[in-house]
């Protein structure tokens, strides 16, 4: 199985993330930069920071440390000048992540429309990343296989979208093969108007009449420069690790850009797997398109929204 660096805490592994947050804001309290944080770790550098402003928030509302507010916990400078406090606070606090912590919403219809709207109005390259931020909310793919999709997993040869594809085996995370269904209207849209420019730009070409001009072996989605985005091993020899931090940049980009608050790519595969549910899918299928082998691991990452029992139980008859 390859890895992803993470953008988000891990699926299923929220507890863990938590500890391991826990862990770097102690290493800044010690004198640690977010760099050296950063490297050790092999994660970003805005990684870090969001984690470990995460728990010092937590701290500085639920241990009312004087001096230390939630506007000026994320500054190193202030958290080092409580740190005694703060190390008491986090001996306290245990490694059991707060609620607010655990949960991760669905995104909204009307969120996600508006949403659209902002990125259209504000992106300088409005069709790719319409296009971006459609495939992510149509098929629940992470960023690092969005970034390995070539033409010929979104066309045939003729020009015609692949509504039934595939994720194939070299660009999943898991290292297998996996259902992809382009059945998305708006996505459509919005990669066809984004295929079009490219051709006209003449970025990724190949033999006329064949995959609308394009090269099939070129990426879906190219970075500003015309080029596939820039795709990364990393760790230590053996792991099969890889990072793409261009097009998790341009993810948070997205998301600010249409002003959802604390979205992140795993809000979107939750949303994805929330409305499967609603459509009557099951942990197996949800689990096939998203990644996820385990039918447990799904039922514990993703699990099934529930309605209470007074609303089932209102005119059953």
């Amino acid at each position: 199985m390859q890895m992803e660096e993470p953008i988000e805490p891990e699926e299923g592994t929220p507890q863990s993330s938590w500890t391991l947050a826990i862990a770097m804001l102690r290493n800044v309290l010690d004198g640690d930069t977010y760099d050296a944080v950063a490297s050790r770790h092999d994660i970003t550098r805005t990684a870090v920071e969001r984690r470990i402003k995460a728990v010092a928030i937590h701290v500085a509302s639920t241990a009312g440390i004087a001096g230390l507010n939630a506007e000026g916990a994320a500054f190193v400078r202030r958290l080092r000048l409580h740190r005694d406090a703060i190390r008491e606070a986090l001996d306290k606090l245990g490694t059991e992540p707060p609620a607010h912590a655990r949960h991760v919403r669905a995104l909204t219809d009307e969120e996600i429309s508006s949403g659209a709207l902002r990125i259209r109005g504000r992106s300088h390259h409005h069709h790719e990343d319409m296009a971006l931020y459609y495939i992510l909310l149509a098929t629940g793919a992470r960023p690092l296989e969005i970034a390995r999709l070539e033409v010929r997993d979104y066309l045939h040869a003729d020009g015609t979208v692949r509504h039934i594809s595939s994720v194939r085996s070299e660009v999943a995370i898991t290292g297998r093969e996996r259902p992809l269904f382009f059945c998305s209207m708006r996505l459509e849209e919005a990669l066809n108007a984004y295929l079009a420019e490219r051709v006209a730009s003449r970025q990724g070409l190949g033999a006329d009449g064949e995959y609308r001009g394009l090269d099939p072996a070129s990426r879906l989605f190219l970075s500003t420069n015309g080029q596939g985005f820039e795709i990364k091993p990393y760790g230590s020899n053996g792991q099969k690790r890889f990072r793409c931090r261009a097009i998790q940049e341009t993810y948070r980009k997205l998301f600010r850009y249409a002003e959802l608050k604390q979205v992140t790519a795993l809000t979107v595969r939750h949303t994805v797997a929330d409305r499967l549910y609603a459509r009557g899918a099951d942990e197996s299928q949800i689990g096939l398109l998203l990644g996820i082998a385990d039918r447990s691991a799904v039922r514990d990452q993703f699990p099934r929204p529930l309605l209470s029992l007074d609303t089932l139980t209102t005119d059953l008859v």
